[in-house]
């Protein structure tokens, strides 16, 4: 999955619980009457686009002016000093201390979908270690650079830079970590015992998943003993979430090194089991303790910038681990239709706990939030965008890499370039003024060509490296109501 590397990240909004939404809100009445100067193709009988269109410049101003915008445009100003909240895109952590203190250099997967790389990222964050940030490509999104090649001729993620000492390997940079910053200690003493007996629970889980979810299903330890012997791992992990007080493993009101090693690897199980064997891990009764412990970091700055979306894990973990095997069962065909978007990417858009992929209230900010989020992300960098879309009728790259929907060399056809950035300006107006109904019209045939450029960037919007989830989730269903309407 590589495509918003066009468009920059900008912080996720600051969420409160309850869907209060922004009160901003752009009407009808705000649009310059621009007409469309070119043909969009036939309009469906119940998708209609709206007929004027405003410049990017006048895009940039009405989402500048919303809640939402002034949220972004104060993140982004902190985080270009080293403050406010942790974000994919940040460059520099200080935590309130100066430049010149900054011991630790982070080298992470660019897109934040590492879950080495989550894990020890979030650790800089809960510690709040001063600690400055570059983004390397993994090998299946492109290629790595030759000066990060000099530095580590392994190429592997994530490495940490302490003093100008290179060290490899996530659990061994979080020992390191902890041994070098005890201001805020993430191994409790009285639990360091426990800690040597979890941790191995968690390569035991880990074994499990991948015999599952890698290997197809079939009779024997390889089969359909691999679910059961799965879930009763994961029945032992819930059990020790529910033996100290509080959601952590290790008891207390902050996570450990133990949740963190735990918690990037689950996340990615919640995804994956749901999409390809059609088990739900959350939201259930029998793993209540796990529920809670997700409960709890999701309440965490920490996470919450980290964590990605289930479709964009089914689509970054292949390339990482190899291929998922689909089981053909009605929950895994009922899963796929909702990850893959055919059944959710539809407006109008309902996103809630409740859901296959459960939205806390922690992390919903309401749908005009999430609309906003959106537009502003996308007028953002739109040129690079526009261009990117026009992949979608061009060329494949001379060089592919591992993930599928990875094309860094890919040449775009750049005649599609004026219907496509109209396109995206309809779709942001859309965004901003939340006219769009219900989608339920058909592509013609005059329209199917550009409609390619706009679904080419709709299946690359990665969370977190994009936007939040809510944001994507919209963005999704806006592009295909215009698709819809072309």
């Amino acid at each position: 999955m590589r495509c918003m590397s066009t468009i920059p990240c900008v912080q996720p909004l600051t969420w409160t619980k309850g869907h209060s939404g922004n009160s901003t809100r752009v009407t009808k009445s705000c649009r310059p009457a621009r007409k469309m100067d070119f043909p969009l193709g036939a309009t469906s009988s119940t998708v209609n686009l709206p007929e004027t269109v405003l410049s990017w410049d006048e895009l940039k101003g009405i989402a500048a002016s919303t809640e939402t915008g002034k949220k972004i445009a104060e993140e982004e100003k902190l985080r270009s000093q080293g403050e406010g909240s942790p974000h994919v895109t940040a460059k520099l952590r200080l935590f309130g201390a100066s430049e010149d203190d900054v011991r630790v250099t982070l080298y992470r997967d660019h897109a934040g979908w590492c879950p080495y790389c989550q894990k020890v990222w979030m650790m800089l964050e809960e510690k709040k270690v001063p600690y400055r940030i570059e983004r390397i490509n993994m090998r299946s999104y492109g290629e790595k650079p030759a000066w990060f090649l000099k530095k580590v001729p392994s190429g592997l993620l994530p490495v940490l830079e302490l003093d100008g000492k290179i060290i490899t390997e996530s659990l061994v940079i979080m020992q390191i970590i902890e041994q070098t910053f005890p201001d805020i200690p993430m191994i409790p003493e009285e639990h360091f015992d426990r800690a040597n007996t979890l941790l191995p629970l968690e390569r035991q889980l880990f074994s499990d998943w991948c015999g599952l979810v890698f290997r197809p299903s079939g009779p024997g330890p390889f089969g359909g003993g691999a679910r059961k012997q799965f879930e009763e791992t994961f029945d032992k992990v819930n059990a020790a979430l529910g033996e100290l007080p509080g959601p952590w493993f290790l008891g207390g009101d902050t996570p450990s090194i133990v949740d963190l090693q735990y918690v990037s690897h689950v996340e990615r199980m919640n995804a994956s089991c749901l999409y390809w064997k059609g088990l739900q891990l959350r939201s259930t009764e029998r793993w209540a303790n796990i529920e809670r412990w997700f409960a709890a970091f999701e309440e965490r700055p920490s996470y919450v910038a980290t964590k990605s979306d289930y479709y964009t894990h089914v689509m970054d973990i292949p390339p990482q681990y190899g291929p998922g095997y689909s089981d053909s069962s009605d929950e895994v065909k009922e899963a796929q239709l909702k990850i893959d978007g055919h059944a959710t990417w539809r407006l109008p858009l309902s996103l809630s706990s409740s859901d296959a992929e459960p939205l806390p209230d922690s992390m919903n900010p309401g749908d005009e939030a999430a609309r906003h989020e959106a537009a502003y992300k996308l007028i953002s960098n739109y040129d690079a965008v526009v261009k990117f879309c026009c992949r979608g009728m061009g060329e494949r790259g001379a060089k592919q890499f591992g993930a599928p929907l990875a094309d860094p060399t890919a040449v775009p056809n750049l005649n599609y370039k004026e219907k496509v950035d109209k396109l995206l300006r309809t779709t942001v107006l859309l965004l901003l003024d939340g006219s769009a109904g219900v989608s339920t019209g058909e592509t013609s045939e005059e329209g199917k060509d550009v409609a390619s450029c706009l679904a080419y960037l709709r299946d690359r919007i990665g969370v977190p490296r994009d936007m939040s989830y809510p944001a994507a989730m919209t963005l999704r269903a806006h592009l295909n109501y215009v698709i819809d309407a072309i």
